[in-house]
């Protein structure tokens, strides 16, 4: 076993120094490749005339060679463009300032019916009424016009007629007039309000307790008289019976109708007192509850000269059989003191 280990190591040996041979057969000198770029570095040769045998040429300093530089390409420089750059076109001019839709003010009633896409519903010499939408809520556009330009527009969300939108409850007119409240207010800012309130209708039961009153009056009358006639017949009866031996039973027969008319008249009297006392109740509570609870008939919200071109004004009215809620909008043609207020 020692003995291919040692023979192993031999072999190894004897390739190693065999390769170290050939490469020293194959590679350059040191310093060939030093002496070859001198070589390619000198200048031609030049004939010089003959020197005498005794000047011995001058020794001539060899240039060290210098190392290889890479040199990087650089692209040549642009030339400068001697052409002259056309001058940048004028800037556009502003969009024209639109206000109520593609609506300004002032303009004609031609003008207004071709900035509106839709036909108009009615047309007239000093108004146009169109179907629409604003906010996605269905409502009446009505264009006023005065000595043939735009002076207002009114937005109605209602219809008293009904033919053009569905009629609104109360609750659905309030939820809207806050919506538009709102998008109002986020426009132009916090608006002038105004909300008129006015107390419950009392009169039909001041009638009511009036009417049971002289009711109950005149049941003081009948019953009277009721007692009265009671009375006579009882008499007359006793003398008709005054030998029956069964008297008592006949009278009280004889008084059975009187009676149950008075007993009738009493209860009927009764209600009608009834009546009266709950009818006062009801007027304390309506009084009470305008108190806490008023009874809104106006609400108003108004933007005087909004962005100095309008007045605006939101107004939602319950005076009529369907509440009605419009938004108007007028030129700003006036000063403050000369606005149409139209309070109530």
């Amino acid at each position: 076993m020692d003995e291919v280990k040692w023979a192993w190591v031999l072999f190894v040996a004897a390739t190693l120094a065999l390769l170290v041979r050939l490469a020293m057969w194959f590679l350059p000198a040191p310093g060939w490749r030093a002496q070859q770029v001198a070589k390619a570095t000198e200048p031609a040769s030049v004939d010089m005339p003959a020197t005498p045998e005794s000047v011995e040429p001058a020794e001539v300093d060899q240039p060290e060679p210098r190392p290889e530089t890479r040199i990087e390409w650089r692209p040549p420089p642009p030339e400068a463009s001697t052409r002259e750059l056309e001058p940048p076109p004028p800037p556009a001019p502003p969009p024209e300032e639109f206000h109520l839709r593609r609506i300004r003010w002032g303009m004609t009633l031609q003008e207004v019916q071709d900035a509106e896409p839709d036909a108009p519903l009615r047309v007239s010499d000093l108004a146009l009424l169109y179907l629409t939408t604003t906010h996605d809520l269905p409502c009446l556009l009505t264009y006023s016009f005065s000595s043939g330009r735009l002076i207002r527009a009114q937005l109605a969300f209602t219809d008293a007629t009904e033919r053009h939108l569905p009629p609104l409850s109360v609750a659905q007119a309030q939820r809207r007039f806050l919506y538009l409240r709102g998008q109002l207010r986020d426009r132009y800012g916090d608006p002038i309000e105004k909300t008129i309130t006015m107390r419950r209708d009392v009169s039909d039961l001041h009638r009511k307790v009036q009417k049971q009153e002289e009711l109950a009056r005149q049941y003081d009358v009948e019953i009277a008289e009721a007692e009265e006639r009671i009375q006579k017949q009882r008499q007359r009866l006793e003398s008709r019976f005054a030998r029956w031996p069964n008297k008592s039973e006949l009278v009280a027969r004889g008084l059975a109708p009187y009676e149950r008319d008075l007993r009738e008249l009493r209860q009927w009297k009764e209600e009608a007192l009834a009546h009266a006392v709950q009818s006062r109740q009801d007027i304390q509570q309506r009084q009470q509850a305008d108190t806490r609870h008023p009874l809104i008939v106006v609400r108003t919200a108004r933007w005087p000269g909004a962005r100095d071109l309008h007045d605006i004004e939101l107004k939602l009215d319950f005076r009529f059989r369907l509440p009605r809620l419009t938004v108007r909008y007028d030129e700003n043609r006036a000063p403050p003191s000369l606005w149409p207020l139209n309070e109530l």
